[in-house]
C-alpha cells in the first residue's frame, strides 16, 4: 500500500516509473479524496497534518532527491552568494504602506513597514496610507526609487548577478523541479478552471466513485449578510449562529460547502436556497453541486499555491524554473500558457482561488525583471478580454487580476517597452471605446441617458491604467517610441472627438423641462480625463518634434468635429468704429455643450509650445490660415457664456471654461466685440437696446458682471509660466497670498486649494535650499525660499489685514517673534499669580476682621483667657489657653472650630428665583452624574461582586468605584422634575436619541451647560453642632476642656473603646434580630420582601426591645463616663448633661421634597454602582451613598496630587459645590434608611477596628480601604442614638469625641496597614534619633512580636515610607471633614502642596508625630495589634500567598505612547488576532488604559456580555474601565471613546503632523508625532470622569442619522 511507504520511498518509486507524471497524478488521485472533504466541518489542524505527511512531504522528497531538510542545507550555499531580491510582500487590505515624497519615482512606489523602518527614507519626507490590497512592496526595485532602493535587509552588498544562481544550481535539481513544477502547475490550473462538477479527468478518477456530494454556496455582491443568513436558516434548517459562521466564511473565502449528502439531498438543498434567495431579490444565490472528489482536488490545488510560494522562496533558481514553466507556450499552438489560462479564467474563480493565484504571480513572475516583462506582454495581449470579464463580474477590483496593471504599467522602462512593442496606449483606449460604443448617437458623440451606473464605474477604472502608463515621461525618445506614442495619441483624439460637444443642452423657454437630462456620467468622465490630458501634454513637451506633431493632430481633430461648423453665414458687427466679421450665435437660443476636451488639450499644447520655444516652428506643421483663433475661441466662449447665464438665473445648469489662450492672438478690440456678441450684450453696449422689465435688467446686470469677471480672468491668466515672465514659484506664492487674504487656513486646507503641482513645487524649493545650505555657508545661499515664504506671503497678508504701511516695511526675525511670545506668556502668568495672591490676601483680611468682630461681641467667653492669647502674635506659649485664628481651624474633636460657611442663597437656573438652603424649605438640587470608575484601581481588570464583603468594605485596590460628579448648576427640585419630564417627552420623538441620552436610566442634559447627568443631589445645610440657645455655654465648655493641664486622653480612649466594643458585641449577637442581615444581597432582599406580615411584626417588636436594651447599656456607660469626669461638665447646659446625650427633635428633620430628592439620588447611586435594578428596600442603599462619597473624594485628591495643586483653594466652584453637597447628602442617608440596618452596618464596619472574638466574615486590615471605612463609620455612628419613634441626634460633645477617636483609631490602623504592606521594602541603617524614631521603634517592636515574617526577614522599616503612605488618607480625611463640618483649613494648605503633614495633623487634631498616637493609647493599641495580626489573612499576605496593595497607591495614567506614529503602525503590523489565523484585514485597536492590542470590528473576537454578542473593545471596556473605554484605532489614527455597549464617539488622535493638524484615516499621510498637550488633555478627560460628557456632547453636535453599532467594536 502507498500509505505504508515513506516519502523517500515514494519519491524513489516515482523516479523509477516510466511515466513519472502519471505515477504522481495517480497517487494524488488516490490520496487527496482520503484527506480532504470527508466531512462538512473538517478539523483544520488534523487535516493539515495529513496533507503535510502524505502529500507535500513526498513531493518535496522527489524534488530534492533526498530528505528535504538535507536538500535545504545544500541550498544555503547557493543563497549565500545570491544577489539582492525584492521584498515582494503582498499587501492586505488596510495594511499601512509608505512612500517617499523625495525619492519615489511616482506615488505608486511603496514600502512595507518593515522595509521602511530599515530604509533611509525614514528620515525623508515620507507619506503613509492604507493599502487597498493587492499591491506589493517595491523595496529592491531599482526603477522605483531615485535613491535608497533597498532597505538594510534587502541590500545586496555585492555585485554578483542573478546568473550566478543559474550556474551553481544542481542540474538534477533543475530537471526535477522543471518536471514537477510543470506537472503540479498544470494540475492546479486544470482543477481551478475545471467546470465538470460531477466527474474528474481520467488520470485522477477514483477507482470507486462514492455517492457523496457537496452543496456549495458561492459569494456574490448582490445579497447582503442578513439575506444569506436568512436563506440558510430557511433552506438547510440551521440555527442563526451556524448560518452566521457559514456566511462569514463564504464572504472571506468566496464559497463554502453548506451540506454533504447524496446527489438528491444536495439538489433539494440547492433548490431551497435558490427559491428562498429569490424571495428577497430577483437574482438567486449561486449554488453548485460538486462531487466530493472534485471538491477535494480543488481544495488541494489551492494548498499547492501556498506550497509553490514556499518552495520558490528557497532559491532564485527555483523561482526562475517556475516562471519558465508558467510562461512556456503549450505544445499545441491553440493552447495558451498556464498563466494565461489562469488569468483568462480569473473572473470565474471564487475569491479564495483568486487570492492564491495573484499571490503566486506576485511571488514569482513579478519578482524578476525579464519574467515581469514577459508577463506584461501576456497581460497586454489579453487586456481587452480581461477588462470585459471584469466589467461583467460583480467582485471588487482589488481581487481581480486587472488590478495587477499597477505593478507593470508604472515601471518606467516597462511602460515604454509596452508602448513600443505592445501598443499599450492604443490597446487601452480601444478597450474603452469598445465598452462605450453602445452610448454613441447618430452624430458619433456619447449620450449617456439611461446608462448602467455600475458598469460605467467599472469602465472608468480603465482610465487608471492609462494614467499608470503615462505617469513617468521619458527622458530619451526613440523613433519607435515616437511613432507608437503618436499612434496612441491619434486613437485618444478619436475618443475625445466623441466627447467634444456631447450632450448639448438648449435653454428651456416657457414651461419647465419634464425630464431632467442625464449629466453626471459625462461630467464624471470629464473629471477622469483631467489628469490624463495633463500627462499627454507633459509627454509631448519632453520632445519638440512630438509636441509639434501632437498639436497638428489635435488641431486636425478639433476641426473635424461634427458640431464645429456654424449654421449661419458670417455677418459684420459695428461698435466704436470697429468691425467684427463673425457668425451669429446665441447661447440662450441654440444648443451648447460644456464638454470640450479637445479644446482643453489644444490650449495646453499651445502653452507648451510657447514655453519650449517650439512655437516658431508651428507654421511648418499647421497652415497659419487654418489657425483661425476666432473659431478656436468660439466653443470655450460659449461655455463661459452658458455659465454666466446660469448665474443670471437663465439656466439651471453649470459648466467649465477655457478661452484665455486665443485671446492673446486676436485683435483686442475684436476679441472684446466677440465676447460682447456671445454674451448677448452687444446691442446693450451699443445703446440699441433698452428694457423696463426688472427681471431682464437684473439678468443684464449679472451678465455684465460675469463678462467683466471673464476679462479679469483672461488678464490674470497672463500670470502663467510660458505666457508671462513668471516662474512656477511666483505663481504658487501669489496663490498662497490670495488664499490667506480671504481667510485663515490650515495647511491641509491650503494645499487642497492650491493648484495640483503647487505642493510639489514648494517641496522642490525646500529641497533646493537644503542642498545649498549643506554645501555652502548661510551667507552664500542664493535660493532662500523659506525666508521668502516667511516674509513675503504671511507678512503681506498681515499688512493687508491691518491696512497699514507698505509691504516693504515688514522685516521678520523668527527668533524674536518666538521670544516675544514667550515673554508675553511669562508676563501673563506673573500677572495672574499676583492677582491671585492679592485676592487671597483680601479674603484673609476679611476673615480676620470677621473673627475679631466675633471675639469682640463674645467677650464673656474669653474672661479666663490670658491677654496674650487675644493679641495678634501667634507665637504665644503652648501651655496657655488661647483662642486665636489658627487654633480655631481644627475640624475634628473637642477643639473643633466654628463653621465659617454654609450654603449661600441659590438661584435656580430655570426659573431664576433665589432661595435660601434650609432644612424645612423646598428642595434645591444640583445636577449630577453617577458612573462606575476604575481611575484609581490598583488591579485593573478585577471585578467586584456584592456576594463578597463588597460593597460594605471597599477592597484596598479600589478595583471599581462609584464616582459622582456635578457641573455645579442649581435648580428647584420642582423645576428639575418639570424639565426632566419635558426632556423625556421631546427626546422620545428624536431620531436615535437613545445614542445620546438613556431615558430609561434617568439621563438628561444640564439645561445650562449641556453636561450629561443622570440624577440630582439635594442641597442640605451643614448640621449645627449645638443648639442656638446654649451655643455660647458649650463653646466656653470646650474652651475649658482645652485649658485642662492633665487630661487623661488615654483613659478616655479606653472608655470609648469599651463602649464601642460592647456596642459591636450587642449588635452582632446571633440571637439579636439585627443579625438576620447577612452579607448576601439576594438573601437580604428576600428576608425583607417575602416574610409574612405577622413575622415582620413579631420581629419589629423584638427589635424594639433589643434596641431599648442597647440604649440602656449605652446610657449607663455614658453616666459612668460623666460621673468620672464631672469637672468637665460644670458649665455644660443642663440639657447636654442629662443621661441621654442625644438631642430630641420633635418635627421631621427635612422637608418632604428634600426627603424625596434624597431617595432619588440614593436610588441612582445604588443602581449604577451595583448595576442592579432600583430597589428602595435594599439594605445597601446607605452604604453605596457612603462609598460614592469616599471614592469621589479620593478621585479629587488624586487629581490634585497629580497636578501638583494645593489641597484647598484649587478646586473650581462647581467641584467644590458638588463635593460639599455629596458629603451632606451622604450624611443624611442614615435618616432615610432603617435605623436597624445602619446600626448593623456600623457594627460590621467597626468590627474591623475592634475585633470581636468568634465572629466570621470580618476582613483583615489588609483587605479594607480605610478611607471608605472612615466615611462609613463617621456617617453611621449617629444611628446608635436613634429610636424609631423619635429622631434623636448625638450632642456636640459626643459627636466631637466620636469623630476624634474614630479618626485616631483609623489612622493608627492605616499606619499599621502601610507598615505591613511595605514589609519587603529594603531599609538600610537605623531609625534615627528623637521622639519620632523612638515611638516608631517601639511600634516596630510590638508588630514584630506578632508577625513571624517581619521578625525573621526585615531588620527595620522606613519611617518616611509610612508617613508617605498615610499622607493620601489624611488629605482625603481633611477634605471630608472640611465638607462635613464647614471648618476652614489652615491658610498654608491653600497655598502650597509641599510640607503638608504637620498642617494636616493640626487640622485633623492629630499629633504632628503620628507614631505618638501609639504611645498615647499604648494599652488599647497593644491589644488591638495582637488581634489584628492574628487574622489568618495577615499571615497569608506576609507569606506571599495573597496580593498586598502598596502605599501610597501608584498613580494611574494613560499608557506611554511612542513619539513617532510609525512605531505604533509597526506594532499593529505585527499584531496577530488571538482567535483567527487568516490574513484578512484586521483593525488593531490599542486600549489606552492598559496597553492591550485588540482585534476590533471582527466577528472572530466577539464575546458574550450579559447574554449579548459584543465586540472585543466593548467586552474589554466592561472589564478594564467599568464600561468606559478609550481606544486608539491604529490604522485609522483615531481615538474611540466608549461609555457603554451602545454609545461611543470618535475623537481626534493626539498625533499631529508638522503643521499642527491631525490626520484621521491617514488621509494626508504626513509623518505624525505625539502632541503631549493633546495627550494630557485626553488623560485629564479620563481622570476627571468626563468621557461620558464628551461623548454626549459630540453626538449632540453630530446629529446622528445612521447609528454605528458600537457594541460590535
Amino acid at each position: 500500500m502507498a500509505e505504508s511507504l515513506s516519502g523517500v520511498q515514494l519519491s524513489t518509486k516515482w523516479q523509477e516509473a516510466s511515466n513519472r507524471g502519471a505515477a504522481i497524478l495517480s497517487y494524488l488521485g488516490e490520496q487527496v479524496p482520503l484527506i480532504y472533504c470527508l466531512e462538512t466541518e473538517p478539523q483544520q489542524g488534523e487535516e493539515e497534518q495529513k496533507v503535510e505527511q502524505h502529500l507535500l512531504y513526498p513531493l518535496e522528497c522527489f524534488l530534492f532527491g533526498e530528505e528535504p531538510c538535507v536538500g535545504l542545507e545544500k541550498l544555503q550555499q547557493y543563497n549565500s552568494s545570491s544577489s539582492a531580491q525584492q521584498c515582494g510582500r503582498v499587501f492586505k487590505e488596510g495594511e499601512t504602506v509608505y512612500t517617499c515624497r523625495d525619492c519615489a519615482i511616482d506615488p505608486t512606489c511603496v514600502l512595507c513597514i518593515e522595509c521602511f523602518q530599515k530604509s533611509v527614507h525614514k528620515s525623508h519626507r515620507y507619506k503613509m496610507h492604507a493599502s487597498a490590497g493587492g499591491g506589493f512592496c517595491d523595496c529592491g526595485d531599482l526603477e522605483a526609487w531615485k535613491s535608497g532602493p533597498c532597505c538594510s535587509q534587502h541590500d545586496p552588498g555585492t555585485s554578483v548577478t542573478m546568473e550566478t544562481d543559474e550556474c551553481v544550481m544542481d542540474p538534477g535539481l533543475r530537471e526535477r523541479a522543471q518536471m514537477l513544477f510543470h506537472l503540479l502547475l498544470r494540475y492546479t490550473t486544470d482543477m481551478l478552471v475545471w467546470e465538470e462538477t460531477y466527474e474528474l479527468s481520467e488520470e485522477l478518477k477514483p477507482k470507486v466513485k462514492e455517492d457523496a456530494y457537496f452543496c456549495v454556496l458561492y459569494n456574490d455582491e448582490h445579497h447582503s449578510y442578513d439575506h444569506v443568513i436568512y436563506t440558510l436558516q430557511r433552506a438547510i434548517a440551521c440555527d442563526q449562529n451556524q448560518a452566521q459562521i457559514y456566511t462569514a466564511l463564504i464572504d472571506k473565502e468566496g464559497r463554502k460547502a453548506v451540506k454533504r449528502g447524496t446527489l438528491r439531498s444536495c439538489q433539494q438543498a440547492k433548490d431551497n436556497i435558490r427559491r428562498n434567495s429569490e424571495h428577497i431579490i430577483q437574482i438567486p444565490l449561486r449554488v453548485e453541486i460538486l462531487h466530493t472528489a472534485v471538491m477535494a482536488h480543488q481544495t488541494f490545488a489551492l494548498r499547492l499555491g501556498a506550497w509553490f510560494q514556499k518552495i520558490i522562496g528557497y532559491l532564485v533558481g527555483l523561482r526562475e524554473v517556475f516562471c519558465q514553466v508558467a510562461l512556456e507556450p503549450a505544445a499545441d499552438n491553440d493552447q495558451l500558457c498556464l498563466i494565461s489560462r489562469l488569468m483568462l479564467h480569473d473572473a470565474k474563480l471564487y475569491k479564495g482561488a483568486r487570492k492564491v493565484v495573484h499571490e503566486l504571480i506576485f511571488s514569482s513572475l513579478l519578482m524578476d525583471t525579464e519574467f515581469k516583462r514577459q508577463f506584461a506582454m501576456k497581460f497586454t495581449a489579453h487586456y481587452k478580454q480581461l477588462q470585459e470579464d471584469f466589467i461583467s463580474d460583480d467582485h471588487q477590483r482589488n481581487i481581480s487580476v486587472t488590478a495587477l496593471s499597477v505593478q507593470i504599467f508604472t515601471v518606467p522602462t516597462l511602460a515604454r517597452q509596452l508602448i513600443e512593442e505592445g501598443s499599450v496606449i492604443k490597446v487601452i483606449i480601444d478597450t474603452v471605446m469598445d465598452m462605450m460604443s453602445a452610448h454613441l448617437d447618430s452624430n458619433n458623440r456619447f449620450q449617456f441617458q439611461g446608462h448602467n451606473p455600475d458598469k460605467f464605474f467599472r469602465v472608468q477604472v480603465i482610465f487608471h491604467d492609462l494614467r499608470y502608463i503615462l505617469i513617468s515621461k521619458p527622458s530619451v525618445w526613440t523613433e519607435t517610441l515616437r511613432v507608437k506614442f503618436l499612434e496612441g495619441l491619434r486613437v485618444f483624439l478619436r475618443f475625445l472627438c466623441c466627447m467634444q460637444g456631447m450632450e448639448e443642452v438648449k435653454r428651456q423657454l416657457g414651461q419647465h423641462v419634464e425630464v431632467e437630462p442625464e449629466w453626471e456620467a459625462g461630467f464624471t468622465l470629464q473629471m477622469q480625463l483631467r489628469h490624463i490630458l495633463t500627462m499627454f501634454q507633459d509627454w509631448c513637451s519632453s520632445d519638440e518634434r512630438v509636441l509639434l506633431l501632437a498639436f497638428q493632430e489635435c488641431h486636425r481633430a478639433l476641426m473635424s468635429c461634427t458640431n464645429q461648423p456654424f449654421r449661419r453665414e458670417p455677418t459684420d458687427s459695428y461698435m466704436c468704429k470697429q468691425i467684427l466679421h463673425a457668425r451669429l450665435y446665441k447661447v440662450s437660443q441654440e444648443p451648447v455643450s460644456i464638454h470640450l476636451p479637445i479644446s482643453r488639450l489644444l490650449a495646453g499644447l499651445y502653452v507648451q509650445l510657447c514655453q519650449t520655444g517650439a512655437i516658431q516652428y508651428l507654421p511648418d506643421f499647421v497652415d497659419p490660415v487654418q489657425l483661425n483663433f476666432t473659431e478656436l475661441a468660439e466653443q470655450p466662449l460659449r461655455c463661459v457664456v452658458l455659465a454666466a447665464q446660469v448665474c443670471a438665473d437663465m439656466w439651471r445648469r453649470n459648466g467649465l471654461s477655457l478661452v484665455s489662450q486665443t485671446a492673446s492672438k486676436m485683435d483686442p478690440n475684436h476679441f472684446l466685440m466677440l465676447v460682447l456678441l456671445r454674451f448677448e450684450l452687444f446691442d446693450i453696449f451699443n445703446g440699441n437696446s433698452s428694457s423696463k422689465d426688472q427681471e431682464v435688467l437684473k439678468q443684464w446686470n449679472r451678465l455684465t458682471e460675469e463678462m467683466l469677471y471673464l476679462i479679469i480672468i483672461i488678464v490674470g491668466e497672463r500670470y502663467v509660466p510660458g505666457i508671462s515672465h513668471v516662474t512656477k514659484e511666483d505663481v504658487t506664492m501669489r496663490e498662497v497670498i490670495h488664499l490667506l487674504c480671504i481667510q485663515p487656513m490650515a495647511h491641509s486646507s491650503l494645499v487642497k486649494s492650491l493648484p495640483e503641482n503647487a505642493l510639489h513645487l514648494v517641496g522642490q524649493a525646500l529641497l533646493e535650499e537644503k542642498t545649498q545650505l549643506e554645501s555652502s555657508s548661510t551667507e552664500e545661499v542664493t535660493f532662500d525660499f523659506s525666508l521668502k515664504a516667511q516674509t513675503a506671503p504671511f507678512e503681506v497678508v498681515k499688512c493687508l489685514r491691518e491696512k497699514s504701511g507698505p509691504v516693504a516695511s515688514f522685516s521678520v526675525d523668527h527668533s524674536m517673534l518666538e521670544e516675544s511670545v514667550q515673554d508675553k506668556e511669562k508676563a501673563e502668568r506673573k500677572r495672574k499669580a499676583e492677582a491671585a495672591k492679592a485676592h487671597r490676601q483680601k479674603i484673609m483680611a476679611q476673615m480676620s476682621a470677621m473673627q475679631k468682630n466675633f471675639i469682640e461681641s463674645n467677650k464673656m467667653l474669653y474672661d479666663n483667657v490670658p491677654e496674650s492669647s487675644s493679641q495678634s502674635d501667634t507665637a504665644a506659649s503652648v501651655d496657655s489657653c488661647r483662642m486665636d485664628v489658627d487654633e480655631s481651624r481644627v475640624a475634628v474633636g473637642p477643639q473643633q472650630g466654628v463653621c465659617s460657611t454654609d450654603w449661600e442663597a441659590q438661584i435656580c437656573i430655570l426659573c431664576q428665583e433665589e432661595q435660601e438652603v434650609q432644612a424645612q424649605a423646598p428642595a434645591m438640587v444640583l445636577t449630577a452624574c453617577v458612573q462606575r470608575s476604575t481611575v484609581l484601581t490598583q488591579n485593573r481588570g478585577k471585578t467586584l461582586s456584592p456576594k463578597g464583603s463588597y460593597p460594605l468594605f471597599m477592597p484596598p485596590d479600589l478595583a471599581v468605584g462609584t464616582h459622582t460628579g456635578s457641573c455645579g448648576h442649581v435648580m428647584h427640585a420642582t423645576c428639575w422634575q418639570k424639565y426632566f419630564e419635558a426632556v423625556q417627552n421631546t427626546t422620545r420623538n428624536r431620531l436615535h436619541a437613545d445614542l445620546i441620552i438613556d431615558l430609561e436610566n434617568g439621563e438628561y442634559m444640564c439645561p445650562l451647560c449641556k453636561s450629561l447627568c443622570n440624577t440630582v443631589i439635594p442641597l442640605i445645610p451643614v448640621e449645627p453642632k449645638t443648639g442656638s440657645e446654649h451655643g455660647k455655654s458649650l463653646f466656653h465648655f470646650l474652651t475649658k476642656i482645652k485649658s485642662l493641664p492633665s487630661l487623661k486622653a488615654q483613659n478616655d480612649m479606653i472608655m470609648w473603646n469599651l463602649q464601642m466594643f460592647e456596642v459591636v458585641k450587642c449588635l452582632r449577637e446571633k440571637s439579636g434580630p439585627v443579625a438576620s442581615f447577612s452579607v448576601d444581597h439576594s438573601m437580604l432582599e428576600e428576608s425583607v420582601q417575602d416574610k409574612e406580615k405577622a413575622e415582620r411584626k413579631r420581629k419589629a417588636e423584638a427589635a424594639k426591645a433589643h434596641r431599648q436594651k442597647i440604649m440602656a447599656q449605652m446610657s449607663a456607660m455614658q453616666k459612668n463616663f460623666i460621673e468620672s469626669n464631672k469637672m468637665l461638665y460644670d458649665n455644660v447646659p443642663e440639657s447636654s448633661s442629662q443621661s441621654d446625650t442625644a438631642a430630641s427633635v420633635d418635627r421631621p428633620k427635612f422637608s418632604r421634597s428634600i426627603t424625596e430628592m434624597l431617595g432619588v439620588c440614593a436610588t441612582t447611586v445604588h443602581r449604577v454602582g451595583l448595576q442592579t435594578a432600583p430597589n428602595d428596600l435594599c439594605p445597601y442603599m446607605p452604604v453605596m451613598s457612603w462609598n460614592t462619597c469616599a471614592y469621589t473624594i479620593q478621585a479629587i485628591e488624586n487629581m490634585l496630587q497629580e497636578e501638583g495643586k494645593p489641597l484647598f483653594g484649587s478646586l473650581q466652584n462647581r467641584q467644590l459645590s458638588g463635593l460639599k453637597a455629596l458629603v451632606q447628602f451622604s450624611a443624611a442617608q442614615r435618616l432615610k434608611s432603617s435605623q436597624a440596618v445602619v446600626q448593623k452596618h456600623f457594627a460590621d464596619m467597626l468590627a474591623v477596628l475592634v475585633p470581636v472574638p468568634n465572629v466570621e466574615n470580618t476582613p483583615s486590615i489588609l483587605e479594607v480601604d480605610f478611607f471608605h471605612l472612615l466615611v462609613g463609620l463617621v456617617l453611621s455612628i449617629p444611628a446608635l442614638y436613634q429610636e424609631e419613634a423619635v429622631d434623636l441626634q448625638p450632642s456636640a460633645v459626643s459627636t466631637a469625641y466620636n469623630h476624634l477617636y474614630l479618626l485616631h483609631l483609623l489612622t493608627m490602623t492605616h499606619m499599621l496597614q502601610v507598615l505591613l504592606a511595605s514589609h519587603d521594602c529594603a531599609v538600610i541603617g537605623g531609625l534615627g534619633e528623637g521622639d519620632e524614631a523612638q515611638a516608631a521603634a517601639e511600634l516596630f517592636s510590638i508588630v514584630s512580636q506578632h508577625t513571624d515574617r517581619l521578625r525573621a526577614g526585615v531588620t527595620g522599616f522606613c519611617v518616611e515610607g509610612v508617613k508617605r503612605g498615610v499622607l493620601p488618607f489624611l488629605r482625603c480625611a481633611a477634605l471630608f471633614f472640611n465638607c462635613l463640618t464647614g471648618v476652614p483649613p489652615p491658610e498654608e494648605l491653600s497655598e502650597s502642596p509641599e510640607s503638608q503633614l504637620h498642617l494636616l495633623c493640626s487640622y485633623l487634631s492629630l499629633p504632628s508625630n503620628l507614631f505618638q498616637l501609639f504611645q498615647d493609647h499604648r494599652d488599647v493599641v497593644t491589644t488591638l495589634i495582637k488581634r489584628w495580626c492574628e487574622n489568618a489573612a495577615i499571615s497569608k499576605a506576609l507569606k506571599g500567598e495573597m496580593q498586598i496593595i502598596r502605599y501610597p497607591h501608584k498613580k494611574n495614567r494613560l499608557i506611554d505612547l511612542p513619539e513617532d506614529y510609525s512605531v505604533l503602525l509597526n506594532q499593529a503590523s505585527h499584531f496577530k488576532c488571538p482567535n483567527s489565523s487568516d490574513d484578512e484585514r484586521k483593525h488593531p485597536t490599542l486600549c489606552l488604559l492598559c496597553g492591550v492590542m485588540l482585534c476590533a470590528q471582527s466577528p472572530c473576537c466577539q464575546e458574550q456580555l450579559n447574554g449579548e454578542d459584543v465586540g472585543a473593545c466593548t467586552a474589554h471596556a466592561a472589564i478594564c474601565g467599568a464600561g468606559v473605554g478609550m481606544f486608539l484605532r491604529v490604522r485609522e489614527c483615531e481615538i474611540i471613546l466608549m461609555a457603554s455597549k451602545t454609545r461611543g464617539s470618535p475623537y481626534p488622535a493626539p498625533y499631529l503632523d508638522d503643521y499642527g493638524e491631525t490626520d484621521p484615516q491617514l488621509g494626508r499621510g504626513n509623518p505624525l508625532h505625539l502632541c503631549p498637550e493633546r495627550y494630557r488633555k485626553l488623560f485629564h478627560m479620563w481622570q476627571q470622569h468626563c468621557v461620558l460628557e464628551e461623548i454626549a456632547r459630540s453626538l449632540e453636535l453630530l446629529n446622528v442619522m445612521f447609528p454605528f453599532e458600537w457594541q460590535m467594536l
